[in-house]
């Protein structure tokens, strides 16, 4: 799904703080409200000089309104280049500038499905806005987080809240926390357990690197399962222009290249070339 309205936003820092170790919440005051769907993201700069010269693409992590004309927007990211490590030293009052919503986000408009949230690494902060979503409907989901070690799971200050216990499944490739083996794994030993009526009414939500997208594309295709993969890619424009972010879809007997940034994020996973 998409939401309308994409705008060019300047903002303040109101905190960019460490969490865990790795993780960092950056939260925004903005002039005006932030909707969005979960899935979406923002193209976001503003670190001194133009070394890298693009913004970098962040998911929207988190929106409210306090009061009026009081609005924040929050984003959850990990350093993992130089526009990444600059934004993480930057403080609270510094400005940024924000191009958002941008992209399409996940479907979670059908009715009787069941949700499965995936998410791996810091894929975590597509994810866990649909819960949030998921839960503010009353929706039965489940949640399955990996990481190679118990440091890099995401903190639980930034986990939201679930609808029962034991719906949060950790894995961790070590065992320091929950399920012993990649999340792929623990995803399809809990399919294996589904009647079919449950798998055909199955919806997985995936957020994460590509090899476990892959993974789990092919187990959700085996159990009948439908899947919604939100894709990650470099970018440079962010909205379609350049096509420096496309990826191949199946397309009847042929492939097409689709934009990760314009008809993306989030693809059917059933189409995505993997």
């Amino acid at each position: 799904m998409t939401h309308s309205g994409m705008k060019l936003v300047a903002g303040e820092i109101l905190r960019n703080e460490a969490h865990g170790g790795i993780f960092y919440r950056l939260e925004v005051s903005v002039p005006a409200p932030v909707e969005f769907v979960p899935g979406q993201f923002a193209m976001v700069s503003g670190w001194p000089g133009n070394d890298p010269l693009l913004p970098r693409p962040l998911a929207l992590f988190h929106s409210r309104s306090l009061r009026k004309g009081i609005n924040t927007v929050e984003f959850v990211y990990k350093v993992v280049g130089r526009g990444t490590a600059l934004l993480s030293g930057m403080h609270p009052g510094e400005r940024l500038s924000m191009t958002m919503p941008l992209g399409k986000g996940f479907d979670l408009g059908k009715g009787g499905r069941l949700y499965w949230l995936v998410g791996g690494g810091v894929g975590f902060s597509s994810v866990f806005p649909a819960a949030a979503a998921l839960a503010w409907r009353k929706a039965s989901f489940e949640m399955f987080l990996g990481a190679l070690t118990r440091r890099q799971l995401p903190p639980k200050e930034l986990t939201p809240a679930v609808p029962a216990p034991g719906s949060v499944h950790l894995c961790t490739d070590d065992g320091t926390a929950g399920y012993m083996g990649r999340v792929t794994d623990a995803v399809r030993e809990r399919m294996a357990s589904l009647s079919a009526d449950s798998a055909s009414r199955l919806t997985l939500l995936a957020c994460g690197p590509r090899e476990m997208l892959k993974d789990l594309a092919g187990a959700a295709e085996a159990c009948g399962a439908e899947m919604q993969a939100a894709v990650e890619n470099h970018m440079a424009c962010g909205f379609g222009v350049c096509w420096g972010c496309v990826i191949a879809l199946r397309d009847g007997g042929g492939t097409v290249h689709k934009r990760v940034c314009k008809e993306g994020p989030v693809f059917d996973a059933r189409e995505v070339v993997w």
